[in-house]
C-alpha cells in the first residue's frame, strides 16, 4: 500500500531520462574563433613588451648620457650627492677631462674656476664717485667739507682724515674651502679688505700714510688682510695688493705744497749727500795713494839702508886695516861728483905744511855758458 500523504514518485531511472529529454541540446563549441582572439592578444602584448623594452633602453641611455660632463681647463669640479661633496681629500676635486655622475636630483655638479685671477676692491674709505669716474680715474671736485653718508674716510693715529682704497688680486688655492665654507665669499673678502684699511690707518699718522711711509702702510694693510683670510680659511692665495691714499680734496693743495717742499729738500739733501760721498771717495783714494807711495818709498829707503849697512859691514874690516886708503878713495869719489859737470879743471900740486903757494890763472878767454845756464827765450 502506498502512503496517501506522499505523492507518487516515478521510478528514478525513468525520471532522469525524462528530465534530459526535456532540456535543449547545448550549442556546439567554436574553436577557430577562440584561437584567433588569443593570437591577436598575444601579438599585441608582444609588441607592447618590445616597445617597453626600447623605451627602457632609451631611458637608460638618456640617464647615462645626462650624467656625463666635461671639466674645462683652468677649472675643477665637485660632485655633490644629496648636498654633500662626494669623496674625501683630494678625491673630492675633479680635474680637467670627462667625468660621470648621477643626474639631478641625486648628484649636482659644481664647477669652480681656479686658473683665472680674481679681484676684489675696498672703497668704503674712498670718495663718492660714479662708475664712469672710477674707470677713468677722475677725482671729484673739491668741496669745503665731506658729504655725510656719501664720502668714505679713515681716521689716522694723529686724529686726521684720509681717503684710502685697495684692490686685491687672488687665485683660488683650495676649491672646497672657497666654495663651501661661506656663501658670499666676495662680500667677506671686501669686508676683510675694508677692515685692513681702517686698521692700518689707525696705526699711522696722516703724513706717514700719505707721503712719508706709504710702503709701510701698504705692508700693514697686506698683513692684516692675510691674517683675516687665513683665519677664515677661505682657500685663496693673494697675488697682488694695490693700496692708494689721498688727502681730503679741500686740503689737497696744502698737502701738495708740503709734498713739493719736502721733495725739494729731499733732492737737495740727496745732492749734498752725493757730493759728500764723492768727495769722501776721492779723499780716501788720495789718502790710499799717499799711504801706498809712502810705504813704497819707505820700503825703498829701508832696502837701501840695509844694502848700505851690508856694504859697510863688509868694508869695515878693510877700513880698520888701512884707513888712509879709504880716506883717499872717498876724497877721489867726492871730487869726481863735484867735478862731474865742471868745464875747466885745475889740479894744484900739494905743498908742505906752512909753505905758501902762488896760483896764476889766465882769464883772457870769455867763459861759455852751458846748456843748463842759457837763459830761456
Amino acid at each position: 500500500m502506498s502512503d496517501p500523504k506522499k505523492p507518487d514518485l516515478p521510478d528514478l531511472p525513468e525520471k532522469i531520462e525524462a528530465t534530459f529529454e526535456k532540456q535543449p541540446a547545448a550549442a556546439p563549441v567554436s574553436r577557430p574563433v577562440e584561437d584567433s582572439s588569443t593570437r591577436a592578444l598575444s601579438d599585441a602584448l608582444s609588441s607592447s613588451f618590445k616597445i617597453v623594452k626600447v623605451l627602457m633602453v632609451g631611458l637608460v641611455v638618456i640617464f647615462i648620457g645626462n650624467g656625463i660632463f666635461t671639466v674645462e681647463p683652468n677649472e675643477v669640479a665637485v660632485v655633490l650627492r644629496f648636498g654633500q661633496p662626494l669623496g674625501s681629500g683630494s678625491d673630492q676635486v675633479l680635474q680637467q677631462g670627462l667625468h660621470w655622475s648621477f643626474p639631478t636630483p641625486i648628484d649636482e655638479i659644481v664647477k669652480i674656476p681656479i686658473g683665472e685671477t680674481r679681484s676684489v676692491s675696498a672703497t668704503n674709505c674712498w670718495y663718492a664717485v660714479s662708475p664712469e669716474m672710477e674707470v677713468s680715474g677722475q677725482l671729484p671736485f673739491a668741496q669745503p667739507s665731506l658729504q655725510p653718508g656719501m664720502d668714505g674716510y679713515a681716521l689716522t693715529s694723529d686724529g686726521n682724515i684720509i681717503h684710502t682704497k685697495a684692490i686685491a688680486q687672488y687665485l683660488i688655492d683650495d676649491p672646497i674651502s672657497f666654495e663651501f665654507n661661506f656663501l658670499q665669499v666676495e662680500d667677506l673678502l671686501e669686508n676683510a679688505l675694508n677692515n685692513a684699511l681702517l686698521f692700518a690707518s689707525a696705526q699711522f699718522s696722516a703724513d706717514a700714510a700719505l707721503y712719508k711711509d706709504r710702503l709701510a702702510f701698504k705692508e700693514k694693510v697686506r698683513m692684516r688682510f692675510l691674517q683675516s683670510i687665513e683665519k677664515a680659511n677661505l682657500g685663496i692665495q693673494l697675488q697682488s695688493l694695490d693700496v692708494q691714499t689721498f688727502p681730503p680734496m679741500f686740503v689737497k693743495e696744502a698737502f701738495e705744497l708740503v709734498t713739493q717742499t719736502e721733495q725739494s729738500v729731499s733732492q737737495m739733501r740727496n745732492a749734498a749727500e752725493g757730493d759728500a760721498s764723492s768727495m769722501l771717495r776721492r779723499s780716501e783714494g788720495q789718502a790710499k795713494a799717499i799711504i801706498s807711495e809712502g810705504l813704497t818709498r819707505s820700503n825703498l829707503i829701508t832696502s837701501r839702508v840695509v844694502a848700505d849697512a851690508k856694504v859697510f859691514n863688509q868694508l869695515l874690516p878693510h877700513f880698520e886695516a888701512n884707513p888712509e886708503f879709504f880716506r883717499k878713495r872717498l876724497i877721489i869719489e867726492g871730487m869726481g861728483r863735484v867735478l862731474e859737470n865742471a868745464q875747466d879743471t885745475w889740479l894744484l900740486p900739494g905743498v908742505k905744511e906752512g909753505a905758501s903757494q902762488e896760483l896764476r890763472l889766465q882769464l883772457n878767454r870769455e867763459p861759455t855758458l852751458t846748456g843748463e845756464d842759457q837763459p830761456e827765450e
